[in-house]
């Protein structure tokens, strides 16, 4: 918890946002926070507010589908599919390279918003987590009809299926706070109301499952 979500993903966001503004610098004799694409600033601070959670979450979805998707970075990410039985401590559990995937992708869509502050990101950052948790909670809700907008914990229990639902070959129901993507993009499936799926990922036999060889085998793959 510490190391992933606050220590290591504060040191890539630093390490990245001065790689990047350097690199701006030299090839366009300017700063990255003066690229802006919107400025937050004209807003009223509830519309700042909601357009930095849309606009974050839409970045964390779309590299959690490359996750599934690419084989090297499926790699890493089946440390957090290693999980059989669902519970609010699976949000924690995830390699560490997967702070090096998604914040430089969160770094750049902050940039091009303008005119958020600080307080902004951590409500914003928080408010993710603690949804987070709720949506790997061994509970059984889906909010009726704001399923279609909000991620929900039977939703992310079918992400992680072991068996995947046919048409859906590399995942599904990617969404980390909000569904909405998964449903414009159609990755969005719950095939049945059930609270007792098995969990994982086929091949799980091969898996380690102490943490040393976890954290090294996203780099060696299967043998």
């Amino acid at each position: 918890m510490f190391f992933n979500f606050y220590i290591f993903n504060l040191v890539i966001f630093i390490a990245f946002s001065e790689v990047v503004n350097m690199a701006v610098n030299d090839l366009f004799g300017t700063s990255l926070e003066k690229m802006h694409l919107l400025d937050l600033s004209v807003m009223p601070e509830w519309a700042q507010l909601l357009v930095f959670f849309i606009a974050t979450d839409f970045i964390q979805w779309f590299t959690h589908v490359m996750l599934h998707r690419y084989d090297i970075l499926w790699r890493f990410h089946k440390v957090h599919h290693s999980v059989e039985q669902m519970g609010f401590a699976a949000h924690l559990r995830y390699h560490w390279m997967e702070n090096v995937f998604y914040t430089p992708m969160k770094y750049i869509a902050v940039m091009l918003i303008g005119g958020f502050t600080p307080d902004q990101a951590f409500i914003v950052f928080y408010v993710a987590i603690a949804i987070g948790h709720l949506n790997h909670a061994n509970i059984h809700i889906t909010y009726g009809p704001l399923k279609y907008i909000f991620n929900n914990p039977v939703m992310h229990l079918w992400h992680h299926v072991y068996n995947l639902p046919e048409g859906h070959r590399h995942g599904l129901n990617y969404g980390i706070s909000l569904s909405l993507w998964d449903y414009i993009f159609r990755t969005a499936s719950i095939p049945k109301d059930d609270a007792h799926i098995k969990l994982g990922f086929p091949g799980m036999e091969k898996f380690p499952h102490d943490l040393p060889h976890q954290l090294v085998y996203g780099f060696k793959g299967e043998k």
